[in-house]
């Protein structure tokens, strides 16, 4: 209780001094009022001077503010008592000097001291079980506004060089902004309700701030003011990388960007003393340090940082996670190209809110059992291969096991897999394997609540000779990513294309001769097929490349055709995401054209994916849309498309960390399910979501069901083939929905134009 009562102090007096020393002050005068009354009460003489306690308080209270009240107490100097008529004078000096003089100057300076100095941020906090965030860029905002959706208060530090009231007012807008989003959306929802039940539930529902962020000031390399805001008691420390684009000159800015292009070492020199305190005797177990990389120099260095740390000390107090940022990104704007609905369903999976990656572990109590009876069911030739072929062949079957019977005694959670991860125990330094499962559901309590299971099940065909459709992009412009999307889109054509004999992938990039110098003219990448020379000025090129790519190949496969849009991270703020919103509009006027020249044309087949780095661009791009109506004027005038997919590409990052401070064990999931396997793998050891066509994946479209008729019928139907769950589905228009909550509910119709979002190896 005292430690908590502490803790709150501390967060008070660092975000509110002003009050709290009020409230001080207030608290002592009342404490020295009560006592003095008490005194007078007790040394009072029986007869006319006898009191009672309120009476005493009211003496004590005018003889403070006019002395001349003590006649009021000692009415006869020769009847009263000494000691009376000395703590009664004793009352008026020490009252009187504490409203007034010099006494009065210096308490109120030192007020203003405390009060500077609590501002100032050089004050110690006394907190446990929070969020420190240090360095602040672009992400910062939406780490912490993902915690709204998390349970429980929610406590953050921010300790950054400079613009603590920028920074606090960035903060306060991104959660008023999001708690208004979601009560608005709350009150859509129960629009259908009567007025007291729709009252009665928005109350009970509504969104409110469980987010308590103290912004400081200060040097993040100092190890007192690390200290002082009890970095050593985090639950998770967050290292941010700078932004470059504060910087007002563009040569400084050049000149930081090609510095950071080569390594990053204010990151480097922050983990070595964040590290240090974390890993200290005194600091608290199973620390989490994430830090935030952008490029291999710094990668190496971190590597090193946590092999020594692995050498200096017997025990492994803190778990450094290393998150590249440029390449997390890369993996996911090239998944989103390849097929831009996972864009969709990675909005809700990769956050705290709606159904969302969970993780609990594997305990040996619950998984041993299964272990022995998958090593049973081995076949001759799985018992002859070699040791680590085998037990693996023993996992794979008793995650299916575990999977079997889950589905069998649950409907509100959907289990995905598990994985083995070394860990090291904080205090001990023991080494040892931890399993892990994988979870989509609403929440923990999902996950756990057993449920009766519904024995209506139904058939579906599975097409075996599945294969994923040719893929066709456009990339305009460019990031600081590039090279990483590039990779990803090579690690795609590794799984689906091994020898390059199907060309499943055409990639055309429209940039400017600068960047497209730099990269090598993308050479290296077999898939791009063609570069063109241009800045968003040159309409006419990049219109005409656009126009010319779409209509390519008339006699080939065409496969579906995507816009990736990206926005150059390195841009001034002022210019921030300004040539992704040009190439749009010039997107747009293309599709346009088509649908007026040929009404048959099917916008459905262009699918555009335009990055966005400013949050603030979303409702622009949101609301954009190009509306072509059919038939007669006076009908209902709805738009026939609109912008397929925003992808606000910092939040995914601001997501990710945000849950791998909650749950570390979900980073590597994630680092899986963004990496395709490597080309001539014989099994597909890695398992990714993909968005699947009804009409290829079934050789018949499944009746209309229930969803937990379709998990598990589809389940049942590929366990023994390429292993695969359905999380849910995406109709045209970009209507997704992702099953959570209760799978005998919601019943679902497929349609052949429908695209599955499914989780597989394959």
């Amino acid at each position: 209780m005292l430690r908590k009562f502490r803790e709150w102090f501390s967060m008070q007096m660092a975000k509110h001094p002003q009050q709290m020393i009020i409230l001080i002050i207030a608290v002592v005068n009342i404490c020295f009022f009560i006592v003095a009354a008490v005194i007078i009460r007790a040394l009072a003489p029986s007869g006319a001077e006898s009191m009672g306690f309120w009476a005493a308080l009211y003496y004590t209270i005018t003889m403070i503010l006019d002395a001349g009240c003590i006649e009021s107490v000692v009415q006869d100097i020769g009847t009263a008592g000494v000691m009376l008529v000395i703590v009664c004078l004793i009352v008026v000096i020490i009252g009187t000097i504490t409203f007034t003089g010099a006494v009065i100057g210096t308490f109120t300076n030192t007020l203003s001291g405390f009060i500077e100095k609590s501002n100032s941020g050089s004050r110690k906090l006394y907190i446990s079980d929070h969020l420190v965030i240090l360095n602040w860029n672009s992400r910062a905002s939406e780490i912490i506004n993902d915690l709204l959706y998390c349970d429980g208060r929610q406590r953050v530090v921010v300790l950054t060089d400079s613009r603590r009231e920028e920074i606090e007012k960035e903060i306060n807008d991104r959660l008023a902004g999001t708690i208004a989003k979601e009560n608005d959306d709350l009150r859509r929802r129960l629009s259908g309700l009567g007025t007291i039940r729709r009252t009665l539930r928005y109350l009970r529902e509504r969104q409110r701030s469980n987010v308590y962020v103290v912004v400081r000031e200060g040097d993040v390399y100092s190890s007192k003011q690390l200290r002082d805001i009890c970095l050593e008691h985090a639950r998770s420390v967050v290292i941010l990388g700078s932004d470059i684009n504060n910087s007002v000159c563009q040569f400084a800015m050049r000149e930081k960007r090609d510095e950071f292009t080569r390594g990053n070492a204010q990151t480097i020199k922050a983990l070595m003393q964040v590290s240090d305190i974390t890993g200290s005797d005194e600091s608290d177990d199973d620390q989490k340090i994430i830090v935030e990389i952008s490029e291999d120099w710094t990668a190496e260095l971190v590597d090193r940082i946590v092999k020594n740390k692995k050498l200096q000390q017997d025990n492994e107090k803190n778990n450094i996670v290393p998150v590249r940022v440029n390449r997390i990104l890369g993996q996911i704007l090239s998944q989103f190209s390849l097929m831009p609905e996972l864009n969709l369903a990675y909005s809700d999976l990769f956050s705290n809110k709606g159904a969302t990656f969970f993780v609990r572990e594997w305990k040996p109590a619950r998984r041993d059992p299964l272990l022995a009876r998958a090593e049973e069911m081995l076949t001759e030739r799985e018992r002859t291969l070699p040791e680590e072929a085998r037990r693996e062949r023993i996992m794979h079957r008793a995650d299916l096991l575990y999977i079997d019977d889950y589905l069998n005694k649950h409907r509100h959670a959907i289990p995905l897999g598990s994985m083995e991860l070394e860990e090291t125990d904080g205090r001990t330094g023991k080494k040892e394997l931890k399993h892990y499962f994988y979870f989509v559901a609403n929440s923990e309590a999902d996950i756990r609540r057993a449920d009766t299971v519904s024995k209506g099940s139904i058939a579906v065909s599975i097409n075996r000779n599945y294969w994923i459709d040719k893929k066709r992009v456009i990339i305009l412009g460019h990031n600081a990513g590039c090279e990483d999307i590039m990779k990803g889109f090579a690690a795609f054509c590794g799984e689906w294309d091994p020898d390059g004999s199907r060309k499943i992938l055409e990639i055309v990039v429209i940039d400017d001769k600068e960047h497209l110098d730099r990269v090598n003219r993308y050479k290296d990448y077999p898939f791009v097929t063609g570069t063109r020379e241009a800045t968003i000025f040159d309409k006419d090129i990049i219109c005409d490349t656009i126009d010319w790519f779409m209509d390519f190949g008339e006699d080939e496969e065409r496969g579906d055709v995507s816009v990736l849009i990206l926005s150059d991270d390195n841009a001034p703020n002022e210019s921030i995401d300004a040539n992704a919103l040009a190439n749009l509009v010039y997107v747009q006027d293309i599709i346009a054209d088509k649908k007026k020249a040929d009404p048959q044309f099917d916008t459905e087949s262009i699918d555009i994916i335009v990055e966005l780095i400013n949050p603030k661009h979303h409702d622009i791009v949101s609301n954009y849309s190009i509306s072509r109506y059919l038939g007669d004027e006076t009908r209902s005038k709805q738009p026939e498309y609109s912008i397929n997919n925003v992808v606000i590409s910092n939040r995914y990052i601001s997501k990710m960390v945000t849950q791998i401070g909650e749950k570390e064990a979900i980073f590597d999931f994630y680092t899986d399910i963004l990496t395709y396997d490597q080309p001539g793998t014989e099994v597909y050891e890695s398992k990714e979501v993909y968005a699947k066509k009804v009409s290829a994946f079934f050789n018949e479209i499944p009746p209309a069901c229930t969803s937990g008729q379709l998990i598990r019928a589809v389940w049942d139907a590929t366990k023994d083939w390429h292993p695969t769950v359905v999380l849910g589905y995406v109709k045209p228009g970009n209507i997704v929905r992702l099953f959570s909550g209760d799978q005998d509910e919601e019943t679902v119709e497929l349609r052949p134009e429908d695209k599955l979002i499914v989780f597989t190896d394959h």
